[in-house]
């Protein structure tokens, strides 16, 4: 029989699996290929395109870099309070 997860309970599994100590990902490559389909997800339903994958350095932990694309709306959409440096707007990034 399937089990049945509400929305919530589905976001609590993504919120582990991105907790440094969780133990749910085993090891840094499939974290790696965890991020860039967590990227890919993130860009299908709020626009943008997905970039690479860092690993940890330079205080900041695992990132994933964003590119803006059409599908982004006009005040940069999901990602318009994230990286304050880099502003999209208009579908046009500017660096501060």
């Amino acid at each position: 029989m399937a089990k049945i997860l509400t929305d919530e309970e589905m976001g609590q599994i993504i919120y582990d699996a991105t907790r440094d100590n969780s133990g749910i990902v085993d090891c840094a490559d499939a974290y790696e290929y965890f991020l860039e389909d967590l990227g890919n997800l993130i860009c299908n339903h709020f626009g943008g395109d997905r970039g690479s994958v860092g690993k940890p350095g330079f205080d900041l932990g695992w990132t994933v870099s964003f590119n803006v694309n059409e599908n982004v709306p006009a005040d940069g959409g999901v990602f318009k309070d994230y990286d304050q440096g880099i502003t999209w707007k208009d579908g046009e990034e500017t660096q501060e």
